[in-house]
């Protein structure tokens, strides 16, 4: 299977097979290259994203699809054997894993993960509740115990993000990156929140947002309209929404990609994590109709850059798909399978997929 590797320098100047799989082992020496990395992860319906530095790596959500058809643990679990294998020098060593929220399709691998890796600091958003709570909180327990945990509060974070020792554990050599969180749980409702919006975990997502040089990646979570408001309102005029790479909230659904927030990121790329419209099952993208086209038709109109001509089923409802080409820098699992962006610290990107881009109106096989 080829890797398909997009090089994006403000415009898509062109793609190629790439010569080196992504996850496979590479002889290349590690001690000059300055890069950082964004390993979007298919693991079907759900979230998990490794991101690599000179010095480390973090990963941020450990869910996905499980069932009959796919089993994101045993891809998740591939997917970082693979990474280890090819980076020797971290030790099988996590230095940041961060549990959005506690719903299954973020958390389900998580206890496999802290089993199967060294994991040195665990932040979360505190709640346990949700379908994915049971996990979550298994993971901020052992942490207690056996590494260091931060539970991020949204109240606890002032303008332009909250960062410290446990979420930003990288000290690089020659570009240094930061992370930080900028949004949390909500301990109690907020001012003028309808009880709908507070009991929905998604609006408790931690937001995290990666700086790397000149590169920057912000990842959402599962954060909706009412969050998304929230978050707008406690960074605006600080420039820390502004970012080049958007993981995309809550997998493209109608409700988790604003006018207002794409306005605040002025994204170049843009990443969906979610599963192919053709595995006909329950909790699948098909069930759900992800990603919406009404989010995006949102991201072609925001996204600048550009990326080869494809054509992608997109939800027009529940179960309901429609054909439509893109252009834009829009990159799914569920159309792309792995999506690796290499990001330079003077903030260029090249953006390599697992697959090209297979599309059908077929009727999906049960």
């Amino acid at each position: 299977m080829k890797l398909y590797t997009c090089v994006f320098l403000g415009v898509l100047a062109g793609c190629k097979p790439a010569t080196l799989p992504t996850g496979t082992p590479s002889k290349a020496p590690r001690s000059v290259d300055l890069t950082a990395t964004l390993h979007l992860i298919d693991v079907g319906q759900g979230a998990a994203t490794l991101i690599e530095f000179p010095c480390g790596a973090m990963l941020v959500d450990t869910g996905g699809e499980t069932g009959h058809l796919f089993d994101s643990g045993k891809v998740l679990n591939d997917y970082l054997e693979a990474f280890f294998a090819r980076r020797p020098e971290l030790a099988r060593t996590l230095d940041l894993l961060v549990l959005t929220h506690p719903h299954l399709d973020h958390t389900r691998n998580a206890r496999a993960v802290v089993e199967n890796f060294t994991v040195k600091n665990v932040v979360t958003d505190g709640e346990a509740r949700g379908s994915g709570g049971k996990q979550q909180a298994w993971v901020e327990s052992w942490a207690r115990a056996h590494a260091k945990l931060e539970v991020v509060a949204a109240s606890d974070i002032a303008a332009g993000g909250k960062s410290d020792a446990v979420i930003d554990p990288f000290v690089c050599q020659g570009v240094d990156p930061k992370v930080s969180v900028l949004w949390g749980g909500l301990p109690a409702r907020p001012d003028g929140w309808q009880e709908r919006a507070y009991a929905n975990h998604n609006n408790h997502s931690i937001v995290v947002r990666v700086d790397h040089g000149r590169a920057s990646f912000i990842l959402n979570g599962d954060l909706e309209e009412a969050g998304i408001e929230g978050l707008l309102e406690k960074h605006r005029g600080t420039g820390a929404l502004d970012a080049d790479v958007w993981q995309v909230g809550h997998h493209g659904s109608y409700n988790a990609t604003t006018v207002p927030m794409l306005e605040a990121l002025t994204p170049r790329i843009a990443l969906i994590p979610m599963g192919p419209p053709d595995r006909w099952a329950k909790w699948t993208a098909w069930q759900f109709g992800h990603p919406r086209k009404k989010a995006v038709d949102r991201l072609l109109a925001a996204v600048s850059d550009h990326r080869a001509p494809v054509e992608v089923l997109l939800g027009t409802g529940v179960q309901t798909f429609e054909l439509t080409g893109i252009d834009r820098a829009v990159y799914a699992t569920g159309w792309d399978g792995h999506v690796a962006v290499r990001a330079s610290p003077a903030g260029t990107y090249e953006i390599t997929t697992s697959h090209p881009v297979h599309a059908t109106l077929g009727v999906p096989t049960p």
